[in-house]
């Protein structure tokens, strides 16, 4: 960025300026470095100013110093202003979690390099980012940054932002030993908490320090995971009730079904209407549901593994190929009779996944749940 710009005061002059940064806009964080030697400030500061923006980087500087360290902002992307720096500060904004949810596997390449970019990470780095779930991404950031972002990784990819300090928590135990299990259990119930299962959800409805108390206490438990509720989604799924005119509107304006679909779904019960609904949205959602009369429920999701089953194939040798090249080939699968199920279940992002390059090769799969693998 060319040489550095000395911000060196000696004199209150009583028209000083300050540089604020508005956005981090479409520059990245792999340019931190860069822009710090060319304004001269540390990199850290403008870590914080990219990501927690809006936020005052440098203060104290004479107007032509001032507008050059903004232009040279400009000329890498970012949003950045010269303000007087008599004038109030930005108002303190809170600061989010952000969470990704991928809608469209087949601009899954597309989001993942995006997201590496905009966090100075590789493609491969951000795809195990996503696949973690709930897929935090980001931590600590301004409504600015997840706008920037929303906007950098356009259609298929679904933001949610949440205030951690004002979220509610809930705290899920996956498989594990039962040596493991029964002692969290118990040091939980001498901790005052009162699980509600042995395993899955264990405990609803707690505040930022109960979460953090508890995370800290048993972050070595491989199983246990402690979620922000506002990360959670769910499956709505359409259980009974009649394809009354009230019914068919709801479902129309409530799941976005199209209208030459909706008197069908009656026939396949029980039948997923909406996918991947933030918890947000679910209340409300349901009501809506409810009132005209339909058979609901809703299934959390955001833990979901799923089976792949194969249905049709151009060829035996195209589908043992592909499964070995995707690497979900397994000892004689591809010599049995179709329909076919691969023996295992994975996340629902990577069965998603494993379906859309199935696909790409002319090969039909079909999704189901573990309960169907029964």
């Amino acid at each position: 960025m060319g040489k550095a710009i000395s911000t060196a005061v000696t004199e209150r002059s009583g028209c000083e300026r300050r540089v604020t940064v508005t956005s981090i806009g479409t520059a990245t964080p792999g340019q931190a470095a860069s822009i710090a030697i060319g304004l001269g400030v540390p990199v850290q500061r403008v870590m914080a100013a990219l990501y927690r923006a809006p936020t005052i980087l440098v203060d104290g500087l004479q107007p032509e110093i001032a507008h050059r360290m903004a232009e040279l902002l400009r000329d890498v992307g970012c949003e950045a202003c010269v303000e007087d720096e008599a004038a109030p500060p930005p108002a303190k904004e809170p600061l989010f979690d952000v969470a990704l949810h991928i809608t469209d596997t087949g601009r899954h390449s597309a989001i993942t390099e995006s997201l590496g970019t905009f966090l100075g990470i590789d493609a491969g780095g951000a795809a195990r980012l996503i696949a973690q779930q709930p897929g935090v991404v980001l931590g600590q950031v301004s409504g600015a940054t997840v706008a920037a972002l929303r906007e950098r990784l356009g259609d298929g990819a679904d933001l949610l932002a949440s205030d951690p300090d004002t979220a509610t928590y809930d705290v899920f135990l996956g498989d594990g030993d039962a040596a493991s299990r029964t002692r969290l259990l118990g040091q939980l119930r001498r901790r005052g908490h009162t699980p509600l299962a042995e395993r899955g959800c264990l405990l609803t409805g707690l505040d930022r320090a109960a979460a953090d108390a508890i995370w800290a206490a048993h972050h070595r438990v491989a199983a246990l995971r402690v979620i922000n509720r506002d990360f959670l989604r769910f499956d709505v799924v359409l259980t009974g009730g009649a394809p009354t005119p009230e019914a068919l509107a709801t479902l129309a304006s409530v799941a976005g079904i199209p209208e030459t679909v909706l008197p069908r779904l009656f026939e396949a019960l029980p039948i997923t209407v909406i996918e991947a609904l933030p918890n947000e949205a679910l209340a409300g959602t349901m009501t809506a549901l409810a009132q005209a009369n339909l058979e609901v429920r809703a299934d959390l999701m955001t833990f979901l593994h799923l089976g792949v089953e194969v249905t049709s194939a151009p060829s035996r040798s195209r589908l043992a190929r592909t499964l070995s090249v995707l690497g979900a080939e397994a000892e004689g699968l591809s010599a049995r009779p179709l329909p076919i199920r691969l023996p295992y279940l994975m996340p629902e992002l990577q069965a998603r996944l494993l379906r859309e390059a199935l696909a790409a090769q002319g090969i039909e799969a079909m999704l189901f749940e573990a309960a169907e693998a029964a």
